[in-house]
């Protein structure tokens, strides 16, 4: 048995959750490491559809430009009925509302796998590697640490970490080392046929469905690849059949009719089951979990992927805190803001995915058009009203814990284009509303926190004031994950320096 050098940070599992914190520790200079226990990178579609708060978090990190490159917005409908019609629909995708001011307004569709591709890239840019073919099979841990056994390529080992974070998925091998269950149900009613096939000769400018009695049909195109991700609903009471791509075809064949699309190769094949769990604390010891393997629900609204990244870029900046001195209680507050996050997404979730499914097995697309439409929405879906206002970091002040909506149009010494511009980084941020005299804290350590002035003059468009709302020399006090900590007013200024002593020094 070989030990490995010291860690902060161990996490464990590669896919899009442990790769967003993966990306955040390492720009802030936290030592750690990331195994994964598959051989190679995953090549699956799995989750499709990344939202509009997870491309901020991605924007933030500097992982955004290849799926913004690769994604599709938009993406409209194409039913086509047993009688031979083909009905158009709009995409059921919905445009984020103008009052979240982002950047990212559209949800895009991409495979998973290119969304982790982006993250790993970025990764690798900031000096980190994710060790493959690498399973925790042991975990014991103190007051002090975590030893972790580990099965890799070359043998046994061991590792020695701070902290451990398990983003292993929902059959997390590290849940069932220390004895966590994920506590409620598994839908034995909502099972489907999924898989990454090539071969339809279809229009990939559109998702496309062939509704049947027998359980409808789909295949949505994986932008900048060949691939179809092909999707069917099996029916309550009825045996699954093995997933195979002649057991495909003959599906397509008995529902759409012999040849309407011929299926040339498969990736990857799975039956999925719809389970609605999660354990009851995100937190044993010095252990952590995010993603699916702290949560698991239906797929409806595309909130798996974006919930883990999410959860990972909460945790974040937290554990980088307490590794550099802040009290370790700051980690209590991970579970306390997101677990609601994660019941709220597990109750929308499965009630959309319950509506859907009554209409799966009809036969046309009346009533299944209505209930795809339904799927998405404008504030769950796209992330950006998720807020942590009865949270325990939120200060005094109206409205704190809600994510920073985003704004234009400034400008000035202290200020560039957009104000994501100024909160993009690891650090805090304190905005300062048209204070003509200096402000005391200002000149501290700009990597921890980073004030920025804005005059009247600044705000070019009044997009600032008719956002924010800012009352003459209030400041505006902003966490490393983009969630308003505290409004204070003028002449209380020395509360933002005692909010931020709670975590971390400012020099």
């Amino acid at each position: 048995m070989t030990d490995v050098p010291h860690t902060d940070v161990l996490i464990i599992g590669a896919g899009p959750t442990g790769l967003t914190l993966a990306c955040d520790l390492a720009r802030r200079g936290i030592a750690h490491r990331i195994v994964e226990r598959d051989p190679v990178p995953n090549r699956a579609s799995k989750a499709k559809t990344i939202q509009s708060r997870s491309l901020e978090v991605l924007d933030d990190l500097g992982a955004v430009e290849h799926v913004l490159r690769r994604g599709v917005a938009g993406l409209p409908v194409r039913f086509h009925e047993p009688s031979g019609r083909v009905v158009d629909r709009p995409a059921i995708s919905v445009r984020a509302k103008e009052s979240f001011s982002t950047p990212y307004p559209d949800a895009l569709w991409i495979g998973q796998f290119d969304v982790e591709h982006a993250l790993r890239e970025r990764h690798q840019e900031l000096g980190g590697q994710v060790l493959f073919g690498t399973e925790a099979i042991g975990l014991e841990q103190d007051d002090i640490g975590v030893t972790v056994t580990l099965r890799a390529p070359d043998g046994i080992r061991t590792v020695r970490a701070r902290y451990v974070v398990a983003a292993d998925g929902g059959r997390s091998g590290t849940r069932g080392l220390l004895g966590l269950p994920l506590i409620g149900e598994t839908y034995e009613r909502q099972r489907w046929y999924l898989g990454d096939v090539t071969g339809p000769d279809l229009d990939r400018e559109h998702m496309h469905i062939w509704p049947s009695e027998h359980g409808m049909l789909g295949l949505t195109p994986l932008p900048g690849s060949e691939l179809w991700q092909f999707q069917s609903p099996i029916l309550p009471h009825t045996n699954p059949g093995i997933p195979s791509l002649d057991f495909y075809q003959r599906l397509f064949d008995e529902r759409a009719g012999a040849g309407t699309v011929v299926l040339k190769t498969a990736t990857w094949l799975s039956v999925y089951r719809v389970n609605v769990r999660m354990v009851r604390d995100y937190r044993k010891g010095r252990v952590l979990l995010a993603g699916d393997a702290a949560h698991v629900h239906s797929p409806a609204g595309g909130q798996g992927m974006n919930t883990g990244i999410q959860d990972a870029y909460n945790l974040g900046w937290k554990l980088a805190d307490v590794i550099e001195g802040a009290e370790p209680d700051l980690l209590d507050t991970y579970a306390a803001e997101r677990i609601p996050v994660a019941r709220r997404v597990l109750a929308s979730s499965t009630d959309k995915m319950r509506r859907f499914t009554e209409q799966a097995g009809r036969g046309s697309e009346n009533g299944l058009g209505a209930a795809l439409s339904s799927i998405a929405d404008g504030e769950t879906t796209t992330g950006l009203g998720i807020h942590y206002r009865t949270g325990p970091l939120a200060g005094p002040g109206p409205q704190p814990g809600d994510r920073a909506p985003n704004v234009s149009g400034l400008k000035g010494t202290r200020a560039t284009a957009g104000l994501f511009d100024l909160l993009r980084g690891p650090h805090w941020t304190l905005l300062v509303y048209d204070r003509p005299e200096p402000l005391v804290i200002d000149g501290t350590d700009p990597a921890r926190l980073r004030v920025r002035l804005i005059s009247r003059s600044d705000d070019t468009e009044g997009e600032f004031r008719s956002v924010y709302q800012p009352h003459r020399g209030e400041l505006i006090l902003i966490r490393p994950d983009g969630h308003i900590a505290a409004r204070i007013p003028a002449g209380r200024e020395a509360e933002a320096a005692d909010h931020l002593g709670r975590f971390r020094e400012l020099t």
